[in-house]
């Protein structure tokens, strides 16, 4: 049988391939966990890395860098690099402190902090100057937080009548808490360029 042939962590792999892996995802992520040395050793030959961060609940693949001199193990990137905008990264700046806010003073059981849409523009709104058209605005916000949404970052939650969203773990990743003051200097630079 053809299906005999497919490895019983197929599953995993091609998620991981399509991105984040969270433990929100159950039958994903327990395949994940009873596989992984599988899993690793399964993208250790293309010389990708599996992270798995068990306790805060997410897994993602980052491709080897080979030192400069080594070329011979050149290999063409997994995924490409994307740069993001000025609203992205601001917002992606301000769900990771308030996840080191959350970190640092929490008590809950709660993985992550949840916001709601309002919670969300509340953070976004001091640093964009023009206030004249509200509904265009909120608008370019919403823009915003699809894209961090789309990035893995944010996961809306399913409660009727609310806008309530999670941060994810996989942030602090992402946007380790050594960069963060680097990338928020460079977010300031970008604000007081003349436009």
């Amino acid at each position: 049988m053809e299906n005999e042939k497919i490895l019983s962590y197929a599953p995993v792999i091609i998620k991981l391939l399509q991105g984040a892996i969270h433990y929100d995802d159950k039958d994903i992520w327990e395949n994940l966990l009873s596989n992984r040395t599988s899993v690793k050793d399964y993208f250790e030959k293309i010389g990708v890395n599996v992270f798995i961060n068990e306790p805060e609940g997410y897994a993602f693949l980052k491709q080897k860098e080979f030192e400069e001199e080594d070329k011979n193990y050149y290999l063409p990137r997994l995924t490409r690099r994307i740069p993001l905008s000025y609203d992205v990264t601001l917002l992606c700046v301000l769900l990771r402190e308030k996840l080191l806010q959350y970190d640092l003073g929490s008590t809950d059981s709660i993985r992550s902090p949840i916001l709601t849409k309002e919670d969300l523009y509340e953070m976004l709104l001091p640093f964009f100057k023009e206030k004249t058209d509200e509904k265009k605005q909120r608008g370019k916000l919403d823009a915003t937080i699809n894209k961090v949404i789309d990035l893995g970052f944010l996961r809306p939650l399913k409660n009727p009548g609310k806008e309530e969203y999670e941060i994810r773990a996989i942030i602090k990743a992402k946007i380790t808490a050594e960069t963060l003051n680097d990338i928020k200097q460079r977010l300031q630079q970008h604000a007081e360029k003349p436009v």
